[in-house]
């Protein structure tokens, strides 16, 4: 298929899912010729479009679409913010780091939360801005910090996670700092003050 004919499925409200992503992913492959078509996906007013540019993007997989990626991640459409997150966590995209943060500190959607599970993903380089947010005022944001934390184990958190389990309010927020610190080895008696 042709960037054309791939462009055209993609812009069809027709198009099954499956399909969709099948293109968006070929699109994305097509490096240079189709750079063009993802960018006027990437910017289009349907939000179904621009999260196929977000498919298309990870699919692609250069610098330049990193950079879209990250413009992204402030789209008004929640479900193109968690794709964009997503697909930058996939992509160990450390340039993402800090934006990813906000999103985990600012948005209270399930775009937040996605943005979690991408500095999971990224994993120790996002360990030092996680660590950070388990200081948080909002128990949402300490909760995704302490869940992201866990796949990391990071021993710079362990301290932190202590505090969260011995002095947090929220039942979720201390299961996960306990997650967290039992993945890192760090056994009970240590809890103990």
């Amino acid at each position: 298929m042709t960037v054309n004919d791939l462009l055209k499925q993609l812009e069809n409200p027709n198009t099954d899912d499956t399909a969709a992503e099948q293109a968006a992913i070929a699109l994305g492959k097509t490096g240079d010729a189709g750079w063009a078509a993802i960018e006027s996906l990437a910017h289009a007013a349907d939000p179904d479009r621009r999260f196929w540019a977000v498919r298309a993007l990870w699919a692609n997989g250069s610098q330049a679409a990193i950079s879209e990626l990250l413009a992204l991640l402030n789209d008004p459409d929640e479900m193109v913010r968690s794709a964009a997150a997503l697909a930058l966590g996939e992509m160990r995209a450390e340039i993402a780091i800090p934006d990813l943060l906000t999103l985990v500190e600012t948005d209270d959607t399930s775009a937040g939360n996605h943005a979690a599970d991408a500095l999971a993903k990224i994993g120790t380089p996002a360990a030092e801005g996680l660590i950070a947010l388990l200081a948080h005022p909002q128990k949402f944001v300490r909760l995704r910090a302490a869940k992201a934390l866990v796949p990391i184990k990071s021993h710079d958190a362990i301290r932190p996670l202590i505090d969260l389990l011995d002095n947090d309010p929220s039942y979720l927020v201390r299961h996960y700092a306990d997650v967290a610190l039992k993945k890192m080895g760090v056994g009970e008696m240590v809890y103990f003050k």
